[in-house]
């Protein structure tokens, strides 16, 4: 009776061990799409800032100083965002629920923030 409880252990041992293989080339798959896309959005960055300095005259220094206007908005330089606290309906008064084209509570229309996190 003892050996045919193992038999059952190493089964479930195995399909297991499949699942998290699945579930980590997935994860691969994943975090491989993730770096095509901010490759992507690093390009095109980069070319917005041209068409900025060769057409308006911006200078790199202007750039940096308004990383650092935004990076210092919680009091930390530390390369992050900071949260924005929740948004109020304008209407209502009352907090708005994210990625909601409507305030829940009065049914106001909500437009998006197009830089929302």
């Amino acid at each position: 009776m003892f050996y045919s409880s193992i038999g059952n252990y190493d089964s479930l041992s195995n399909a297991a061990t499949s699942g998290a293989r699945a579930d980590a080339a997935a994860a691969r798959s994943e975090v491989d799409s993730l770096k095509v896309d901010v490759e992507r959005l690093l390009m095109i960055t980069e070319a917005l800032w041209m068409i900025l300095k060769e057409q308006h005259g911006y200078d790199d220094k202007e750039l940096i100083k308004r990383i650092v206007t935004i990076d210092m908005r919680d009091g930390k330089l530390d390369g992050k965002v900071a949260p924005e606290p929740p948004h109020k309906c304008p209407k209502c008064d009352r907090t708005l629920f994210k990625n909601r084209p409507r305030c829940l509570y009065c049914g106001e229309p909500v437009m998006p923030d197009p830089f929302q996190r």
